[in-house]
């Protein structure tokens, strides 16, 4: 499996961008959907990679450096498609946006999820993430789940 960085010409990379909006739809009112879009990949503040393989990106995810109350990183897009589930290819996404993080020493790192989402929170919080109140222009209502990691206390 290669990692690779996610451009927003490259089909693998809209195919699996149009993988995640279909599962998050399924989950929750589209109306809570603040995605990460494809052509957002060229932003400068924008981080983002993928484990590519014969059957294209597998597993995805993203660090946006936001300059809201104070600056941040937010996760964003993480991913992983059914098949490759359960093979620790969303924590090694997250180790790698985390350490790309510490590197641009971005101090803190914040993340919206939903509370359908049983395994990633499982992830966040193995990772350190705590729960947290909404941020940047998230409101809060009972689809989302806010988690922030400081990056100074987990080195």
């Amino acid at each position: 499996m290669q990692l690779v960085d996610l451009k927003p010409n490259d089909q693998d990379v809209i195919n699996v961008f149009a993988d995640i909006d279909r599962l998050m739809n399924t989950l929750y009112p589209i109306a809570t959907a603040q995605s990460l879009t494809v052509n957002d990949l060229n932003k400068p503040n924008v981080y983002a990679i993928g484990l590519k393989n014969e059957d294209g990106i597998v597993a995805c995810g993203a660090i946006v450096k936001q300059f809201d109350d104070k600056v941040y990183g937010e996760i964003r897009r993480l991913y992983v498609k059914p098949s490759y589930r359960g093979k620790g290819l969303s924590r090694r996404i997250m180790q790698i946006l985390l350490h790309h993080a510490g590197e641009e020493e971005i101090p803190l790192i914040r993340l919206e999820t939903g509370p359908k989402q049983a395994e990633s929170i499982s992830l966040y919080e193995n990772l350190g993430f705590q729960r947290c109140l909404s941020f940047g222009k998230y409101k809060d209502n009972p689809q989302s789940l806010f988690m922030e990691l400081g990056l100074s206390q987990s080195s």
